[in-house]
């Protein structure tokens, strides 16, 4: 299944603050779902619009990337002023053999 105006795939996936102790900007969040699907976290993209959530994907180890943000969070490895920019390059990210993505 995929998100229809993006092409994007939907989760397997799915940690919300209820399966965590702590939340973001705690790498917890980020550091189950990568145990969950079986990733290294290295490996993993984080899709990330708050600055909370990206710290959090940064703090646990993963290629962070912003969106939906007019200016880039610090820290940041790329920002996309929209998802619908950044799809392309997800889906190019998410074919790559070498790496993880739960969107």
């Amino acid at each position: 299944m995929a998100a229809s105006w993006t092409g994007l795939p939907v989760p397997d996936v799915i940690v919300d603050a209820a399966a965590v102790e702590e939340g973001k900007p705690s790498p917890m969040p980020y550091l189950r779902a990568a145990a969950r699907l079986g990733a290294e976290p290295g490996h993993c993209l984080v899709i990330e619009d708050a600055p909370s959530g990206v710290r959090s994907g940064l703090r646990a180890g993963m290629t962070v990337w912003g969106v939906n943000a007019p200016d880039p969070v610090e820290g940041v490895h790329r920002h996309f002023p929209s998802l619908r920019e950044a799809a392309p390059h997800i889906l190019a990210r998410v074919s790559d053999p070498e790496g993880t993505a739960a969107v």
